[in-house]
């Protein structure tokens, strides 16, 4: 498939063009239905099924996902208050300044507004930081609670650890750097012993 907007040759399964951002399932569903034949109830049929795929998309994220998600909102949320009452601090003390004085003080107060969106922000970051990151640790636990017992578990290696030499062979001989890592040998009755 060819973008329409810059020409370049892109695969059929990707959203957007590579090149020039154009969006490719729109011009997709337009050249599948018919062309421009398409009406105003397969566009809205369309946008649906893509917003309920979007949806499933966002549950199938990992609750810490979710979390780091949050956390990421809520930095934005407040640096736009910010940003918003910085902004509408200048333009309205600009605007007072050119005014007279009994407009003055509501013109002053109006960047204060910016306050709702920051501490909103903070809110949303402060839940993420630590209420969203409890309820994760509880999910695991629950989780790890609720997971079935391995059918059978790998034997414990550590009695296995003091057989491993871990002297370097110095020399070529198999016999001795193993003979070494034995033991005193242990008393063995001989068949005549029994007797």
């Amino acid at each position: 498939m060819f973008c329409p907007q810059c020409g370049t040759e892109t695969l059929e399964r990707l959203k957007y063009c590579k090149k020039c951002g154009t969006n490719l399932g729109r011009v997709q569903g337009v050249m599948g239905k018919g062309g421009a034949g398409y009406t105003s109830k397969q566009m809205e049929v369309e946008w649906e099924r893509e917003a309920l795929d979007e949806r499933r998309e966002r549950r199938k994220r990992s609750p810490e996902e979710k979390r780091l998600g949050e956390i990421k909102g809520g930095v934005i949320t407040s640096c736009v208050g910010l940003g918003l009452m910085i902004f509408l601090s200048f333009l309205f003390d600009a605007i007072a300044n050119n005014t007279g004085p009994d407009v003055q003080g509501i013109l002053r107060a109006i960047p204060f507004i910016g306050v709702i969106p920051f501490l909103i922000g903070l809110g949303i970051t402060f839940n993420g930081l630590f209420i969203s990151k409890r309820v994760v640790e509880l999910k695991r636990e629950v989780e790890n609670r609720n997971r079935p017992a391995p059918l059978f578990s790998a034997p414990d290696t550590a009695p296995v650890a003091h057989l491993v030499d871990r002297t370097p062979i110095s020399d070529l001989s198999i016999v001795e750097p193993t003979t070494k890592a034995l033991r005193e040998p242990a008393p063995v009755p001989s068949a005549r012993d029994t007797n």
